[in-house]
């Protein structure tokens, strides 16, 4: 017989009702509401639907259900739990900065959105006053006053609605370009800091702190865009946004680009490639039912993208209506269209203060609930990796990483931060994501093996699920997102080429930071074969067995017959 013992000093989740809810909080947040819907926008609408509904099922899942497995198994953290194969420990580098970048620029989005909020507390709302002073004018016009841009205005339209003007010339005063970076706006700086303020606030006591937080802010969005779905469908004009959105291009299907945005999205939403879930599920219990969850989760966040889909498309289709011109040319897409569509459709109820108060307190809730799950990703695997510098310092820990993103997320508050979000999303979302994701999903399988995961399913469940997801994580899963990502790289486009505004060096920082997650892993395997002794056969045949440390997070009785795992080598024997 033997045992192992887990480390009782981690900590873990009160229930797994707090679980459940951080992980459908991290889901329905900004990847959803915000993401999705202009992802989905700039891919042809329901174009975009089919190969969303795919990229779920033979990625979503059994990503979902392979990252939530082996960190649960240990109760270690994507900075710490690649001593599973030590050759390959850059992963969880490189996962963390991911995370780490994609931080920065969604709290910048939560700052929008407190703006919004804020600005909801007016006598009437301000984008409808701005109504009353724009709405004669032509999109030249105000495109004019701008010296225009892609990412402001699309001069070739006739007119712009009063949302977007606001949008683009009181809340981001876009600047002409990316060389042009302009002013600091106080406003947006300021909510900025509140933004972060709040993260930390929340997160300094740790994991079970954040716990109590996410029960309303991952139920609350359901409510509010129920209400929203209703009023926009009694809307003229809102039955064309939902014919675009639910009747696909079937032209479009043909387009590679569609189907890497789908996958991509789905990564984004369930957080895949960004260790964010694998961190949640390295508190849970050894017994839990992750099988279960990770057919739960992936559902749950399908729905409330495509729902939010629904909201965002049935105004879409109304504000083409009041001005008269195609659905797929009503609004520039990009990172900006919830902030112009959710506005247009909170102007329409009833005292739309209130209503606008209440969603934009909700999309900020949301974005705090995303927020909660990057930062956490990034403390606990610095917690795993440096226990005894970080243990004792987890407060001050948080606290340096909230206030560096901050300081770092203070260029996107000027005239020109619009372009380095966009610039960012572009590039993480182009290249990094999904490779880091083909090499975990190839590792696990054909490296550690498909019959030591399912011995590890076997000690934590009580059973050995079918035999269907051996051939997602061999075969299904990794040919689709290679297939994908090498059409990507093929027919990949800067930024710069694409949208004007942007110089050859913001094209050269795009693929630095596009780039920069993979470096990494290339990088800790010089350094861990450079370490261990022997042939270069033996050291790396040595490199990629489980390190001794590698173990179940709690006391196992084991018979000899069990410990057959041979490329695992899961107990010293």
């Amino acid at each position: 017989m033997i045992q192992q013992t887990m480390s009782k000093s981690r900590g873990s989740w009160g229930s797994w009702f707090e679980f459940l809810f951080s992980a459908l909080g991290s889901m329905v947040g900004l990847g959803n509401i915000w993401r999705f819907p202009y992802v989905c926008y700039r891919n042809g609408g329901g174009a975009f639907l089919i190969p969303f509904f795919v990229a779920m099922v033979v990625c979503g899942c059994p990503l979902l259900f392979l990252e939530m497995l082996y960190c649960q198994y240990s109760n270690l953290g994507p900075g710490k739990v690649w001593i599973i194969c030590p050759l390959f420990k850059g992963i969880g580098c490189g996962m963390m900065v991911i995370t780490f970048v994609v931080s920065v620029y969604y709290t910048m989005i939560m700052g929008w959105t407190l703006y919004y909020l804020t600005m909801s507390f007016s006598s009437k709302l301000p984008w409808v006053e701005h109504s009353t002073i724009n709405s004669t004018h032509s999109r030249a016009d105000v495109g004019a006053d701008l010296n225009t841009s892609t990412l402001s205005f699309n001069v070739s339209k006739s007119f712009v609605s009063a949302e977007e003007t606001y949008w683009f010339q009181n809340v981001l005063q876009v600047s002409p370009g990316i060389n042009t970076l302009g002013k600091i706006s106080w406003p947006l700086l300021i909510c900025l800091f509140v933004s972060w303020l709040l993260v930390f606030l929340c997160l300094f006591k740790g994991i079970k702190s954040m716990g109590k937080v996410v029960y309303v802010a991952a139920t609350l969005p359901y409510v509010l865009l129920t209400i929203l779905l209703i009023r926009g469908c009694l809307m003229p004009g809102s039955g064309n946004g939902l014919y675009y959105y639910m009747v696909p291009s079937w032209d479009k299907l043909l387009n590679f680009e569609v189907w890497r945005s789908a996958a991509t999205q789905v990564f984004f939403s369930i957080g895949l490639g960004f260790g964010l879930i694998s961190t949640l599920a390295s508190y849970n219990k050894f017994h839990n039912n992750c099988y279960r969850d990770a057919l739960i989760l992936p559902v749950l966040d399908c729905v409330t993208s495509v729902y939010a889909g629904f909201v965002i498309f049935a105004y879409l289709g109304t504000m083409a209506h009041n001005l008269n011109v195609d659905v797929d040319k009503v609004v520039d897409e990009g990172p900006g269209l919830v902030f112009i569509a959710y506005p247009s459709a909170l102007s329409t109820l009833p005292l739309p203060q209130l209503w606008s108060v209440l969603f934009f307190l909700m999309l900020f809730c949301v974005g705090l609930d995303s927020q909660f799950m990057h930062v956490q990703g990034v403390t606990t695997a610095l917690l795993d990796c440096f226990p005894s510098v970080f243990k004792s310092r987890q407060t001050r820990l948080t606290l340096g990483l909230c206030l560096v993103s901050f300081l770092l997320g203070i260029p996107l508050c000027t005239q020109g931060g619009s372009y380095i979000l966009n610039l960012l999303d572009w590039y993480i979302a182009s290249f990094s994501v999904m490779l880091i994701v083909v090499i975990e999903v190839l590792v696990l399988a054909w490296i550690y093996g498909t019959e030591c995961l399912y011995d590890d399913l076997q000690a934590m469940l009580g059973y050995r699920p079918c035999k269907v997801w051996v051939y997602f994580w061999k075969y299904l899963t990794p040919a689709f997102v290679l297939t994908l990502w090498t059409a990507g790289i093929v027919g990949f486009k800067t930024i710069g080429s694409v949208y004007p505004g942007y110089a050859s060096w913001a094209d050269g920082i795009g693929i630095f930071v596009a780039v920069l997650p993979i470096l990494p892993i290339p990088l800790k395997m010089i350094w861990t074969l450079a370490k261990l002794e022997g042939s270069f056969q033996q050291r790396l045949k040595q490199s990629i067995r489980p390190s001794p440390s590698w173990q179940p997070a709690v006391e196992l009785e084991l018979e000899e017959d069990f410990m057959i795992c041979e490329s695992g080598e899961l107990f010293k024997q």
